[in-house]
Parts: structure tokens; sequence; C-alpha cells
């Protein structure tokens, strides 16, 4: 789960992010504006708070051994189109009576450290490796639900630091298995990718970065790095509370079967929350 952080754009940065997101965006704010009369329905007429707390168990970093917990927030803020959500980052969502959604956010992207850091991908395994360095995203998320029990969806990171351009994407399908008064229970079936920047950067190692570590040189291309299984249970305690166990298997392939930085090809990844929504 990502941490977000309150900080100053630098103003190119911010001019090339935005004319991303609202010509993504653009064609569904006019059709909302047909469907809706007044901006109070386009910006909503009240706010959907959704607060808590959660302990993720995750890889120190993207195929590492050794793994962690760590207690990260939940914040999920709506009105209308408008959102903030310390997973997705800060933007703007659509979502049809057919059943497609798409949501337009920027986050901040962590990177990874050459360090152990409590709140920072990276591992002290990693000397000598040099920081994978952050980078304000973009993320666009579409979605369409095929029948009420099963959607298909597609996501795509885009990193928009000028020396830290690395893109990321993924397709999934989700199946919701029970959806009840108090529980649902759904499973995920995910497929990661990158281009050649982002799996250089997670799972390759420069020939500069070999000459100062103990790993061999490895040189990766763009295209798959990892399949995922998930299931999640959220279960409601009352009209406010509520708490969601969700578990994830994770296997490397492809481009990142091979790699050097890869010690653990498989691994399980869970995470506990407790929320209250109002």
């Amino acid at each position: 789960m990502a941490i977000l952080f309150s900080m100053q754009l630098p103003r190119d940065t911010t001019l090339r992010a935005w004319p991303f997101v609202a010509s993504l965006l653009l064609p569904c704010l006019a059709h909302a504006q047909t469907d809706l009369t007044g901006s109070s329905r386009l910006l909503g007429d009240h706010t959907d708070l959704t607060a808590g707390a959660a302990a993720v168990a995750a890889p120190r970093y993207a195929g590492a051994e050794r793994a962690r917990v760590q207690a990260n927030p939940v914040l999920v803020v709506q009105r209308g189109m408008l959102f903030f959500d310390t997973a997705r980052g800060a933007g703007l969502q659509f979502q049809s009576d057919s059943g497609f959604y798409l949501s337009q956010s920027l986050y901040y992207d962590l990177g990874r450290l050459q360090r152990d850091s409590d709140w920072r991908p990276g591992s002290r395994v990693l000397a000598g490796m040099g920081d994978v360095p952050g980078s304000l995203t973009a993320r666009t998320l579409v979605m369409q639900r095929i029948t009420p029990y099963m959607n298909v969806n597609a996501e795509a990171e885009f990193a928009l630091k000028q020396d830290a351009r690395r893109n990321r994407y993924r397709a999934g399908v989700e199946f919701t298995l029970l959806h009840g008064a108090s529980d649902t229970v759904t499973l995920d079936l995910d497929v990661h990718a990158g281009d050649r920047r982002f799996n250089q950067a997670y799972f390759g190692v420069t020939d500069a970065q070999a000459a100062r570590t103990r790993w061999q040189a490895f040189h990766t291309g763009s295209g798959v790095y990892a399949a995922a299984v998930g299931s999640s249970w959220t279960h409601a305690l009352g009209d406010h509370w509520a708490t969601t166990v969700s578990v994830t298997g994770t296997r490397y392939a492809d481009n990142a079967t091979d790699s050097p930085l890869v010690a653990r090809r498989s691994f399980v990844g869970g995470t506990v929350a407790v929320t209250y929504s109002r």
C-alpha cells in the first residue's frame, strides 16, 4: 500500500502531469455534465470518508528473501468525481450505469533503497546498487463489469520524474465469490509487466553495479515480470466498522526469472485492516 506525501512539485513536473490527466478524463467529464444537471451532481452533494489502519506483510523489496510487517494508514475520501486514497493517490473517477469505471490519479512512487528502511522498499543486501529514485507517478485504472460477479480491469503507471522515467502495467480479472449483508469475498488474477526501464531498475544489474557489488550483470527487456493470485474478505461490523483480510501469492516470471536480485521466485503477502466509514 502506497504512502502519500505532501510536497511542493516543480512547475515543469506539474505542467507535464495535468495535461495527461485532463486528456483522459475530459470525455468522461463532458458525459457526466450531459447526464447530470448542476455542478453539485458533478462534485457530489456529500463526502464519503473511510479511515483506519492496516498491517501489511511483504518482502522488503521485489524479490527479497527477507520480509517485514509494516503498519500503514488507510484513508479514502470521495466526493463526486474527486477522490483521495492512500493506495491510489489523488485524482478523478467516473463510473457509468453500464459498469464502466475510469480513474486517473497522481501518487508518489517510493522507489527502492540500498539499505533497510522501516517505511520504504529496500534492503542492506542491495548496498552498492544505488537507489531507485522515487517519482511522482500518474496512474490510470480502467474497469468493466462483465457480470454482477466478474469484472476485467487494467492499470498503467507512468513515472513523471525526468531521471526516473519507468512504466508499469497490470491486467487482471476479479471474481466476487460471496456478497452478502455482512461479508464480501473476492478472487483476483493479475499479470504484471513493465517497460525496459522499469524491469531494469528493479530486476536488472548494470555492468557498473556488478563491478561494485556481489551481483552478476543482468540485463532485461520489456514485458511480463510476475503473475499473482489474491483473495480478499471484508466483514462488516455494524453500519460503520469493517475488517478486511487479504492474501496474495506472487510468482516472478519471464523478465525477472533469472534476475540475481530475486532471491525468492514465489512469495505470499497479506494485509489485515480495520476501517471506519461514514
